[in-house]
């Protein structure tokens, strides 16, 4: 009798071994999250697990200008070292945003969800701001994103965290190298070739958007 259960043990563990390394060690419980897949002019490739359980609308959002082709061409515009790296405005043209404002999911703008901290890798959306973080500016992301160089404390809870790379963040580190005007734009020219989105079993819908005629900011 222990020779049967140790051998049904056995033939368990062999089994859990077999999936683990089919899986490449990520068990997959439930929805599989989204995932978004950059590629960059200089030819790295990124990868970032989008969360829609935390910032849906953020996330329904960013999923309909990548896969809309939106961000194709458009540079990396802002590059703090030891910080963040920062793109997403539209590509052959003035305008530094979508045209549009969307709700910011944070927990400052009392939205409970949005709770993501701002460590290594996240991913959140820009949005206006001023030195006392104004709530007048709380709903104003659009397009522009960046991905976090470092923990940031103090950005925690006031910007919609709605990604994290998990593949290529060397190569986001590598860029943030680049040399840099005073304006913290890179001298040498550095773009997204492609940005698109593997939804998996998330069934994205329409994001809602601000007009920015009703945002009232000044």
């Amino acid at each position: 009798m222990m020779k049967k259960t140790f051998l049904r043990l056995a033939a368990l563990l062999l089994l859990a071994a077999m999936m683990t390394a089919a899986f490449g060690g990520c068990v997959v419980i439930g929805e599989r999250k989204p995932i978004c897949t950059i590629v960059f002019s200089n030819g790295s490739e990124v990868r970032i697990r989008l969360y829609p359980d935390k910032c849906p609308n953020t996330v329904n959002n960013f999923i309909k200008l990548c896969n809309s082709g939106f961000y194709d061409g458009s540079t990396v515009h802002r590059i703090m070292e030891y910080v963040l790296v920062q793109m997403g405005m539209p590509a052959d043209s003035d305008a530094t945003d979508a045209g549009y404002y969307i709700k910011g999911e944070f927990t400052a703008n009392n939205y409970a969800k949005g709770d993501l901290t701002f460590a290594k890798g996240i991913v959140g959306m820009a949005r206006l701001s001023d030195e006392n973080e104004s709530k007048k500016f709380f709903d104003t992301a659009s397009s522009q994103f960046f991905i976090m160089l470092e923990p940031k404390e103090t950005m925690d809870g006031y910007y919609a965290a709605f990604g994290k790379v998990i593949s290529g963040m060397d190569d986001i580190v590598a860029i943030s190298k680049m040399d840099v005007d005073a304006n913290n734009y890179p001298r040498d020219e550095i773009y997204i070739v492609t940005a698109r989105v593997d939804c998996y079993d998330y069934k994205p819908s329409e994001p809602k958007t601000i007009d920015k005629k009703d945002a009232k900011l000044y």
